[in-house]
């Protein structure tokens, strides 16, 4: 056995370096890249069973599955989630799915599609997308020399530049292989994830439901999706189940849905639990699979008052099936279990094992500093695995008092502010909330000559107002009182942004001196729609304001939003977040707050709006559609020799 290092060395690296010293929750992101360390006997269980299933599914024995996890949050659902991703992509068992975000509640399809091209787009450690591997993939199957991911994945954008015919020729070949996929497009936009970054990223965008210029759409031989956000839902769920029914052709797809909880809802009333439940519901049912399918499994993570509250609705509104549909497999979800004394041992000695290797150091104890006994103790309290790690955070360093709260808001705020994701530009209500809170800091403070004197989210009456202004600025500007009422508008849906405009002009019924729209610029108003109308009456007759959103404006405003709302699992208190705002600047600072409380400029710029376009008396833009022909000599098993190309 190694003899432990001196006592001297080990106090010296402990006090200058904490292992636990990381934000205490799982995001969405670690997910896909996370490095932390997993005790794979935890919940062993659980992610067995998602194995298994997923071998079932592969045999065709049935096609799909569903089963659930029931959780509390913090008893560590999201380091098994990962832990089953890792063994997927280290294995290339499956394809990985995962849903956290779910954006506008009233397009659930069209968020899911987003959701799936975007879990594809995910990389593994040589930086290859699960889009890729499933296009080579769909490439192998129809040429006779077969290439591996990375060969083709390094060869394909030369071979593009060679044969500019060569998507149109491998196109044509998987769909005489494949002759019941029910859209060609999804094929050959597939196939373009091969391309170079001029063509790969718009080639998901447009695999995500989303709009191209018609440049790049005609590039590419790709029709444009339409514009009218109705029609876009109503095509998302069909597009979804074909890119999931080709994808299985070629491997086991995992499908994860992840934090039901919450309090959002959509325009029928229904919370984003329900939403998504039905989500499942739909996928179950609507699912085909080709006679060569490898399966597919829905996992579902449900907090267990949720899924109380399913069982519930399925015995008194007569919701057949979904407790079924949720759980195929089993008739119940399985628990996922809380750390005991084992557990706490075990996992605290995986954190500092890795932790003294790196330091080129042996304790005398697996668990030092710790004692053995004390984490036993505190295993018999059956902890979260969150709670465990922040107590092991806070008793880490001898003799050293917890972490400074400052320190620990401007790290959490830096976590949060270097998430790589832009999905918040969906979600209103949230870009909303993240204003209320930088506003509510500046109470009693002076503007560029305004005099913040409060901010409300109570608007009334209730029931004419529909959530569509989210909030109240009462201000005093140059001795006369301003009512703002302000409405976050990202929506899509002509009516509905129709509505919420309305809203904002309806001065005496919810007692505004001042209306103000925010919306992206991206997202213009057509000029068609009533909202267009009723914006140039807000800005050029009732003097409100229409202001653009920037996205780099709003991003620090969310960034601590997800600070403050996650502040338990931060181990920080409120006042805390609420003083790091005022002395940040954050808010004061702001542009787009700064712009919300200034003098409106009466105009409605022309960047703004969007001209309608007609063609044949339509409101549609029709798609530019490429001539394709087939010039290969293709046998009777549809293989090319595609080694021509790459010569």
């Amino acid at each position: 056995m190694a003899t432990p290092s001196s006592l001297d060395e080990l106090y010296e690296v402990i006090n200058k370096n904490n292992p636990f010293d990381v934000p205490p929750i799982v995001t969405g992101q670690d997910i896909w890249n996370g490095t932390f360390p997993d005790l794979t006997t935890f919940n062993a269980h659980a992610s067995d069973a998602v194995f298994e299933a997923i071998e079932q599914v592969r045999s065709g024995k049935p096609k799909v599955i569903s089963l659930a996890f029931r959780a509390e949050v913090g008893v560590g659902k999201s380091h098994l989630i990962r832990r089953v991703r890792q063994r997927l992509q280290v294995d290339e068992s499956a394809f990985f799915v995962y849903a956290n975000k779910y954006g506008d509640l009233n397009l659930i399809h069209y968020q899911f599609r987003q959701i799936l091209a975007d879990s594809l787009k995910q990389s593994n450690s040589q930086g290859i997308t699960q889009w890729q591997e499933l296009a080579v993939a769909m490439v192998n199957q129809v040429t006779t020399s077969k290439k591996t991911v990375s060969e083709l994945v390094e060869k394909f954008p030369q071979a593009l530049k060679k044969n500019h015919d060569l998507i149109d020729k491998l196109t044509n070949a998987i769909l005489k292989a494949k002759p019941k996929v029910g859209d060609p497009d999804i094929v050959r936009a597939i196939l373009w994830t091969l391309g170079d970054s001029s063509q790969a990223p718009f080639a998901i965008k447009w695999l995500a439901g989303k709009e191209l210029s018609d440049a790049k759409a005609n590039e590419l031989g790709l029709p444009n999706p339409t514009k009218e956000i109705k029609l876009l839902e109503a095509d998302a769920l069909n597009a979804a189940l074909q890119i999931i029914s080709i994808a299985s052709d070629y491997n086991p797809i995992l499908i994860c849905f992840d934090e039901l909880e919450g309090l959002e809802v959509n325009e029928a009333g229904y919370f984003k639990s329900q939403v998504v439940g039905g989500l499942v519901k739909d996928l179950f049912d609507a699912i085909e699979q080709s006679n060569i399918t490898k399966g597919i499994t829905i996992l579902s993570v449900i907090p267990p008052l949720i899924w109380e509250q399913f069982v519930s609705r399925a015995k008194t509104e007569g919701v057949e099936g979904l407790q079924d549909r949720l759980s195929s497999k089993y008739r119940e979800p399985f628990d996922l279990k809380y750390a005991d004394a084992e557990v706490v041992v075990s996992l605290v000695s995986l954190w500092l094992n890795e932790f003294y290797q790196s330091q080129n150091l042996i304790p005398p104890t697996p668990v030092f500093p710790f004692e053995e006994e004390k984490l036993r103790a505190l295993g018999s309290e059956k902890p979260t695995i969150r709670s465990l790690l922040k107590w092991c955070r806070d008793n880490f360093r001898v003799l050293v008092p917890p972490p400074d709260q400052k320190e620990l808001v401007q790290k959490a705020y830096e976590r949060e502010l270097a998430q790589d994701s832009e999905e918040f530009l969906d979600d209103s209500d949230l870009i909303a909330r993240a204003l209320y809170l930088g506003l509510t800091t500046l109470k009693g403070q002076t503007i560029d000559n305004v005099l913040v004197e409060d901010v409300t989210n109570h608007i009334k009456p209730v029931n004419k107002n529909a959530g569509a202004i989210q909030f109240k600025i009462i201000a005093t500007e140059n001795g006369k009182q301003e009512v703002i009422g302000v409405g976050v508008i990202q929506h899509t849906h002509g009516l509905s942004v129709s509505s919420k405009t309305l809203r904002l002009t309806m001065y005496d019924t919810f007692k505004l001196s001042r209306g103000c729209v925010i919306r992206s610029k991206e997202r213009k108003i057509k000029k068609y729609w009533e909202a267009h109308k009723l914006l140039v009456k807000l800005v050029e007759q009732m003097g409100g304001e229409y202001i653009d959103l920037e996205t780099e404006q709003i991003k620090p405003l969310i960034a601590i939003l997800a600070v403050y709302e996650k502040r338990e699992s931060y181990g920080i208190n409120e006042d805390t977040i609420l003083t790091f705002i005022v002395d940040s600047q954050i808010a004061f600072d702001n542009l787009l707050i700064r712009e919300i409380l200034s003098n409106p400029s009466g105009v409605i710029s022309d960047d703004d709006t969007e001209e309608e376009i007609v063609i044949d008396g339509s409101n549609e833009v029709k798609p530019t559609l490429i001539d394709i022909t087939d010039e290969l000599s293709i046998d009777e098993e549809s293989n090319i020799d595609i080694d021509s190309f790459f010569e």
